[in-house]
C-alpha cells in the first residue's frame, strides 16, 4: 500500500496522524467495501445512502468523507459564490499548513459559479506553486482540496492506480 500512502501524502502532507487515519479508512475501502459501508453506515446515511453502494462510487465517498473527517477538503454546493469557495480552500490550506492564501477580497463582486469559478480558482491558485484538486461525486456539490502544482502529474498517476476519480486542474 506505498502507493495508497504516498497518495494521502499528498493532502495531509507532514501530518503524520492524519495521514494513518485516512489511509487507514482508505486502505479499508479499497480491501473490503462491504465492510467500509457498515462500518461508516451512520455516516453515509448523513448523505442519504442507505442502500449498498457500487464498489466505484463508495470508494469516491470513502475518499471525499476521509479528507472531509481531517479538514482537508472544502465541500461547497455548485451555486456557491466564488468568495465562499476561497474562504473555503483557505480553510484546508491552513488545515494543510500551508503558508500560501487566496486573496478573498480579489473575487468580491463576482458572480461566478460552478465550473467558472473553478477556472478563476486555479489561475489564482497557479502563481502560489498550488493546484486545485475537484475529487468525483456525482451530486450537486463540489469536493475540493489543493496540491502542490509539481505534484500534479504524482497525484493524477496514483489516482489511477488506486481507482480514485478526480480532476487536477
Amino acid at each position: 500500500m506505498d502507493s495508497l500512502n504516498s497518495f494521502v501524502r499528498l493532502f495531509t502532507l507532514d501530518d503524520a496522524a492524519a495521514a494513518q487515519r485516512v489511509g487507514e479508512r482508505l486502505a479499508l475501502v479499497l480491501r473490503d467495501p462491504a465492510t467500509y459501508q457498515a462500518q461508516y453506515a451512520e455516516e453515509l446515511a448523513e448523505r442519504g445512502i442507505v442502500g449498498a453502494l457500487p464498489a466505484q462510487e463508495l470508494r469516491e465517498v470513502a475518499l471525499i468523507d476521509a479528507l472531509l473527517s481531517e479538514e482537508l477538503l472544502w465541500e461547497a454546493d455548485w451555486q456557491d459564490a466564488i468568495t465562499d469557495l476561497a474562504y473555503g480552500l483557505n480553510e484546508t490550506l491552513a488545515r494543510q499548513n500551508r503558508a500560501e492564501r487566496l486573496d478573498e477580497q480579489a473575487f468580491a463582486g463576482r458572480a461566478s459559479t460552478g465550473p467558472e469559478a473553478l477556472d478563476m480558482l486555479q489561475e489564482a491558485l497557479e502563481p502560489l506553486g498550488l493546484a486545485l484538486v475537484l475529487l468525483t461525486l456525482d451530486s450537486d456539490s463540489h469536493a475540493l482540496s489543493v496540491v502542490a502544482e509539481s505534484q500534479v502529474a504524482e497525484m493524477r498517476s496514483l489516482a489511477q492506480q488506486l481507482g480514485f476519480g478526480l480532476t487536477v486542474y
